[in-house]
């Protein structure tokens, strides 16, 4: 794979076009949960509003996606530092929250320890 991305971006400079070129850093810290729940102790709906309360909590903007009785998606982050992704996912009878905080830089930051805050409030969250 790696020889046909050099040869092609050869090809496409010898044509005199650009291409894109992917800046590649290990600078960053991934912060990741997983957790089934039964939807009667936790549904979507609660999942996803306890992780745009955590968001407001910490000072992020959150941008909410919504597809009832299937999905709530909450993303934000603060410009610079890092970004988090939270799914509340439904799976049959289960509740499945998938939580990402990405920090950009070697350790965990703040990002990674949202991930942490808003994984202890969702665990915190069920009847």
């Amino acid at each position: 794979m790696k020889k046909i991305l050099t040869l092609t971006i050869a090809a496409v400079a010898c044509l005199g076009q650009t291409a894109p070129v992917f800046a590649q850093s290990n600078d960053f810290n991934l912060t990741y949960y997983v957790e089934r729940t039964p939807e009667a102790s936790l549904d979507i709906e609660t999942c996803g509003a306890v992780v745009e309360h955590a968001a407001a909590k910490a000072g992020y903007e959150a941008n909410v996606q919504s597809f009832p009785g299937q999905l709530i998606l909450v993303s934000g982050g603060k410009e610079g530092h890092g970004v988090f992704t939270v799914q509340c996912i439904t799976v049959e009878t289960t509740t499945v929250s998938v939580v990402q905080g990405i920090d950009y830089r070697n350790g965990k930051g703040p990002l990674g320890q949202y991930a942490d805050d808003v994984q202890a409030a969702i665990m915190a969250a069920k009847k």
